[in-house]
């Protein structure tokens, strides 16, 4: 995620700080000692401090639970809205997912119960504040906890009615019906915060979007999971060399209609360039090598990477198209429009099978 950096690292795990929450955690510290708003106190903002805590250990109790079952961790990233876990892959074992859904919001409720047992035998020795800042930390964290049962996604809940109907059908469908209830889930919120709540609006379309994200990441990985590059790639790849002039370049593109090349010497492959990186130099510069204005920190596949990853490349780098490449020489181009097009095939395909 960008703008992210890591903090620290626990069970081989990387936890990283989004700079809108440390924007967020700065402004309440500021807040507190200048004493600019008068509920916002000190110990305010320590309590907002360990709850963001919490929401760490839920995370890697899901994460840690994961890692037991084999899957990979890629790493945590604190929000301001809570923690996200971007696992390598999403289990299919419905028992497996079951558990690692359920660690979340166990963790909280343990966290809560801990506390709750500390208040009590504690009550003869701490100040009326101190108890007033455990019940809220105690309440936050059991909030938490069955907040994140709801049966919807991105909640544990709705992982976890996905494993319950796992068991009973197959996974793509699973993941349908349970979006489609957090769905319904997520209406059912918006029309009662219309008259009660606004934030619960807000939470709603968290919900509905979070239900439609899940189950489009579900079809994707499930339809492309058998999926290699080598097997859509277009081996016949138009290139040009870093001794070509701009000039040159661009009467290849409008011959061609092609808006970016591939820069290869000797069929290894060193930089790209596209019509946008063309039209910035000026008429009187035309005459500039290629060499001098291609972009050489590339993004590239190799021919046995799955679509999939591939996909998810392309859309994390806001590119249309990536380079395969297979011991350091372009072999290769995969476009987004070739993935999909494989995506509308077997989607096809899988609406004729339940026909």
């Amino acid at each position: 995620m960008k703008y992210s950096f890591k903090i620290f690292s626990i069970f081989g795990i990387p936890v990283e700080l989004h700079i809108s929450f440390l924007v967020l955690i700065v402004l309440i510290y500021i807040i507190a000692l200048l004493n600019v708003v008068s509920y916002v106190t000190l110990l305010t903002a320590v309590l907002i401090t360990l709850i963001f805590v919490s929401v760490v250990l839920h995370e890697l109790a899901h994460c840690y639970v994961a890692k037991r079952y084999g899957i990979g961790i890629e790493r945590i990233v604190l929000l301001p809205i809570g923690g996200i876990s971007e696992m390598e892959e999403i289990p299919k074992d419905p028992k497996k997912e079951l558990r690692i859904a359920l660690a979340g919001p166990v963790s909280n409720l343990l966290i809560g119960g801990i506390c709750y047992l500390i208040l009590i035998l504690s009550l003869a020795y701490i100040s009326k504040t101190i108890q007033a800042a455990i019940y809220y930390f105690v309440f936050v964290n059991i909030l938490l906890g069955f907040f994140n049962l709801l049966p919807a996604f991105p909640m544990d809940g709705g992982r976890i009615l996905r494993a319950f109907l796992a068991e009973r059908m197959n996974f793509i469908d699973a993941t349908k019906l349970a979006a489609n209830i957090g769905k319904q889930l997520a209406i059912i919120m918006a029309l009662v915060g219309i008259f009660f709540n606004f934030l619960l609006i807000l939470v709603a379309v968290y919900v509905y979007l979070g239900a439609q994200a899940e189950y489009q990441t579900v079809l994707l990985s499930t339809l492309l999971e058998n999926e290699k590059v080598k097997d859509v790639m277009t081996t016949t790849v138009h290139t040009v060399k870093p001794s070509n002039t701009v000039k040159e370049t661009l009467k290849i593109m409008f011959k061609e209609k092609h808006m970016g090349y591939p820069v290869t010497d000797d069929g290894h492959l060193i930089g790209i360039v596209t019509f946008h990186d063309l039209s910035k130099i000026p008429e009187a510069e035309k005459d500039t090598l290629i060499n001098d204005i291609m972009t050489k920190d590339l993004v590239v596949s190799d021919p046995e990477e799955s679509l999939m990853e591939t996909l998810e490349k392309l859309n994390r780098n806001r590119i249309g198209r990536v380079p395969i490449v297979w011991e350091n020489r372009l072999v290769g181009i995969v476009s987004k429009t070739d993935i999909t097009t494989v995506l509308d095939m077997k989607q096809n395909l899988l609406e004729k099978k339940k026909k």
